[in-house]
């Protein structure tokens, strides 16, 4: 069931990112295994766009959530401007066996790493105005812009449809998402979240997951 996520009610928390994350597994019955190595650990490495072989990740959770396994990661980065750049991510892994092309779903707010990230490596997904089979809910284009290949356009809109389009855009505001072939990815670039918004992340990543593996069926 999708949970309501306000921007607003995300303050600065007093609270240590390990005890949220520790939060986080208590509601959801991840499992918490902390600091982990891309280079020295065995251990499902969290890719998508914020993949680098220097990242850093912190406060890794991975378990099953109603049905899907998923992992929660805290990422940090410095990125080819030179800043330092920190993500909170949920990991959803999709069931579907049909091909799902990459697409990214980008919030116009809160998002200026992710968006760095995705002209740097991605330059070739370009933004596509959502309507070439229906017409879509227009906050959604007032929030996100989605990114993908032009030959994938109109796959990209059979895999987001307008009902769907317009729950992203009352629920995942501030947020980004990115969907490939084995994944959908929730990205919160906020410098400070709670265990709740978390829970909030990985609920309603869930829930986009579902719709994917439903909609990639009726994929030609």
């Amino acid at each position: 069931m999708l949970r309501h996520f306000v921007t607003q009610s995300l303050p600065g928390s007093s609270k240590s990112s390990k005890r949220l994350a520790q939060e986080l597994c208590e509601q959801t019955g991840l499992v918490y295994f902390g600091h982990v190595s891309q280079r020295d650990d065995e251990h499902h490495i969290v890719r998508g766009v914020t993949v680098s072989n220097k990242h850093k990740d912190d406060h890794y959770c991975i378990g099953t959530y109603e049905g899907y396994d998923a992992i929660f990661v805290e990422r940090s980065d410095t990125l080819q401007s030179g800043n330092n750049h920190d993500w909170h991510i949920i990991e959803v892994d999709l069931k579907t066996e049909n091909d799902v092309p990459h697409l990214f779903i980008g919030s116009h707010t809160n998002t200026a790493g992710f968006h760095e990230l995705l002209k740097t490596k991605y330059h070739t997904m370009l933004p596509h105005t959502m309507g070439m089979v229906h017409s879509y809910p227009p906050d959604f284009a007032s929030t996100f812009t989605i990114h993908v290949t032009p030959s994938h356009a109109v796959v990209a809109e059979q895999l987001i449809p307008p009902d769907v389009a317009s729950k992203i855009s009352a629920h995942f505001k501030g947020l980004s998402i990115e969907v490939t072939s084995d994944a959908v990815y929730i990205y919160s670039e906020k410098a400070h979240v709670t265990a709740d918004t978390l829970t909030t992340m990985l609920s309603n990543g869930v829930w986009l997951a579902e719709q994917i593996d439903k909609n990639s069926r009726q994929l030609v």
